[in-house]
């Protein structure tokens, strides 16, 4: 191996094992975010401060009584606390609170997705707790969030069962305003319709907010410091997405139709109704209280000019499922696998790699609505890929045979020549021309070529909550393909774990380490790459063991093609 090979493994190696140090996860926590996060003077978007979340909301409820001061006289629920009740109405997939108190929602559950762990019945509620709830109202310079709405209907538990069913709210001060927010569902799906009525409403500025963000549901996510959920937005041509690194507001500019934010595997998005001309606005919070490791939720707002006295919105709150997604024809599908601030620099990759990211998906459902098992669903695209590639991979693996086999000679010009490194290239450019090589046909290039797959693979896995706890028949003891393999565990021998590898043991990146080791055996013949014979293996095995299952499955499956497709173009050379 010569000195720049080694150079290079060396670097990775040493980035890797400071990236993945607790030391470095310290030094990052303490103080790189917290210089990051550090307040500017100057105003980098719309508005920066530097409150924490305690000062942030009290400095919102100042706000907020200056706001509804004009409102104030006659109007017993600003000055008294009273009780609320919440009124419950549900369908076949979500459970919905609202409370009296600004006819606000208050809990979203998820009836048809449960919390990860053992043995957890948990269903997931979408709603953070303690942060306000969503569905606030604002018309002209009134908040509605904390006044008294009394609920009209009857009983506290509306099932929308065999029919669509609806709710109302309705508000009254001794001026005569009255307000009503009512609410439907339909039997099935994750549609929340809201309705507003107000006497003299056409003509005001009536804000719909969405002001205490999103509950992340995956325990890990919730730990991982460089996880950040991320605000969408659509303007009828493109949807547009944004992660803010501080607290700041953002008032993007144009004609919107709806407005979301995402955690990891489910969406929250305010909606018009029939319109698209709301202006919007967006402010991000610390949502926990962890000063070395903030994590941001954002306030969402959505406002126009009323057309009329009745204004309609609507509420999507569900799980990021394509076919879900699709159903509405709004690119809500777009917030799957957007590409954050990096596209230009990989290629324009915000360009097409969502698109392939998408196909990736669209093609394992497919597959698996066939065979009824996701791992053969991902071994059948491993053929498929495979299949693709293959008439080159035989090129590659052609002209790397007839690099070998004309190794002894050029080894014999380099030690002929060493001291004359332009005669050497000469001989050996002569040589190749000779013996019909093409040195520009690299054996690397197929792997190249499945690169794209494997990181639409790697990310797909990872955020599709289709594969979200998807089992095999193939691996049994692997619970979820969505994250990595745990044969056993090594935390009470070594609670750090190994430096790079970690503290899970699995079986899939040994047998892919195994395959990789056989396979670089067969086709390295130069005594100066043969350490790359027991390095590679070995990077493998530090790599994958922490990828998710699934991916692994890929990659080993893919890396026992290789072999025997190695093994045959062999035979045939000796035949």
């Amino acid at each position: 191996m010569n000195k720049n090979t080694i150079m290079a493994f060396v670097i990775i190696l040493g980035t890797m094992l400071i990236f993945t140090s607790p030391q470095y996860q310290k030094f990052y926590t303490e103080k790189i975010l917290k210089k990051e996060y550090k307040p500017a003077k100057k105003k980098i978007q719309k508005e920066v401060t530097k409150e924490s979340k305690v000062e942030y909301d009290k400095k919102e409820k100042e706000k907020e009584d200056v706001i509804v001061s004009n409102d104030t006289i006659g109007d017993s629920s600003n000055t008294v606390r009273e009780e609320y009740d919440t009124v419950w109405m549900e369908n076949k997939k979500i459970r919905v609170g609202i409370s009296e108190e600004g006819a606000i929602i208050t809990n979203i559950i998820m009836k048809e997705y449960k919390e990860t762990g053992k043995n957890n019945e948990r269903k997931i509620e979408l709603i953070p707790s303690g942060d306000g709830g969503g569905s606030q109202l604002i018309i002209g310079n009134t908040r509605y969030d904390k006044k008294k709405f009394n609920y009209t209907g009857i009983g506290k538990n509306v099932f929308a069962d065999k029919e669509r069913k609806q709710i109302s709210f309705e508000y009254d001060n001794e001026k005569g305003e009255k307000v009503v927010k009512s609410y439907s569902i339909d039997t099935d799906g994750y549609k929340i319709v809201v309705k507003i009525e107000k006497n003299q409403l056409s003509g005001e500025r009536i804000g719909f907010g969405w002001f205490c963000g999103i509950k992340e549901s995956e325990k890990q996510q919730q730990r991982n410091m460089y996880n950040k959920k991320t605000v969408h937005y659509y303007n009828n041509e493109s949807v547009e997405h944004l992660v803010l690194k501080k607290i700041a507001k953002e008032e993007p500019s144009g004609r919107y139709k709806w407005l979301g934010i995402t955690s990891k595997y489910f969406f929250i998005a305010i909606n018009q109704e029939k319109n698209d001309d709301a202006d919007l606005k967006i402010e991000s919070f610390v949502e926990n209280r962890d000063k070395k490791n903030k994590q941001y939720n954002y306030k969402l707002e959505m406002s126009k000019i009323a057309d009329n006295n009745v204004e309609t919105f609507f509420i999507y709150a569900g799980p990021t499922k394509r076919d879900e997604l699709k159903k509405f024809n709004l690119k809500y599908e777009k917030i799957m696998f957007p590409v954050l601030g990096y596209g230009k620099i990989f290629f324009w990759s915000e360009k097409w790699f969502p698109w392939l990211a998408e196909m990736v998906l669209t093609l394992l459902i497919g597959i698996q609505k066939i065979f009824k098992d996701w791992g053969v669903s991902i071994l059948i695209l491993t053929i498929i890929t495979k299949i693709i590639t293959f008439p080159m991979t035989m090129s590659s693996m052609k002209s790397m045979e007839k690099m070998k086999n004309i190794q002894p000679k050029v080894n014999k010009i380099r030690t002929k020549h060493k001291n004359n490194p332009q005669k050497m290239n000469e001989e050996i450019m002569a040589l190749y021309k000779k013996e019909g090589v093409n040195p520009l046909n690299p054996g690397c290039l197929p792997m190249f070529l499945q690169m794209p797959v494997f990181i639409s693979l790697f990310v797909v896995l990872r955020k599709s909550i289709e594969i979200r706890g998807a089992t095999t028949s193939l691996i049994p003891w692997i619970s979820d393909l969505s994250q990595a393999e745990v044969l056993f565990s090594l935390d009470k021998i070594l609670p750090n774990g190994i430096p790079m590898y970690g503290s899970n043991v699995a079986l899939l990146p040994i047998i892919n380490a195994v395959l990789t080791f056989f396979s670089q055996k067969m086709t390295i013949k130069d005594p100066n790459q043969k350490a790359m014979i027991y390095f590679m293996p070995l990077f493998m095995l530090v790599i994958f063991n922490s990828f998710s299952s699934g991916l692994v499955l890929y990659w080993t499956f893919q890396s026992a093609l290789q072999l025997l497709q190695q093994l045959l173009i062999n035979k045939k050379n000796k035949e």
